[in-house]
């Protein structure tokens, strides 16, 4: 993705989410937006919302910045598992235990990585996790 994605949840917003858990989010396919489940908390999306649309909150601060993009801790992540991730890609993944992590997807040579933004961070490869999304619209909700 080229440019900003930081986006703000305005009143041209074309519906709502469920905000889940790094756990809901690996288990995505229980989110069904055509038959809501109760007791989530709902995010205001710009993006076309599919069955297995979902918000996700960042954790930690792997994908911290200082150029173009940056995800602080906090931000809201719509992600949409209905997509195929292409290099470039902000991705959610979730690896052989379960665990869901949040990174750029860089492929080179064949070869798929998932890279934080923050230099702290060490770019690994993608190996036997599963992509489980791909982020479509990001911002900071402070209330």
């Amino acid at each position: 993705m080229s440019g900003s994605n930081v986006s703000s949840a305005s009143p041209d917003n074309r519906g709502t989410v469920p905000l889940v858990s790094e756990v809901e989010a690996g288990e995505y396919t229980k989110i069904d937006n055509f038959r809501p489940l109760e007791g989530l908390e709902k995010v205001p999306v710009n993006v076309e919302v599919r069955r297995h649309t979902f918000a996700l909150r960042v954790h930690g601060d792997s994908m911290l910045s200082d150029t173009n993009n940056s995800f602080p801790e906090g931000s809201i992540l719509i992600v949409e598992p209905e997509m195929e991730a292409i290099d470039g890609d902000y991705v959610i993944a979730k690896n052989v235990a379960g665990k869901t992590t949040f990174k750029q997807l860089v492929i080179d040579s064949g070869m798929s990585y998932l890279k934080p933004l923050n230099p702290s961070f060490a770019t690994e490869k993608l190996g036997s996790a599963l992509i489980i999304g791909v982020v479509r619209e990001s911002y900071k909700r402070f209330r």
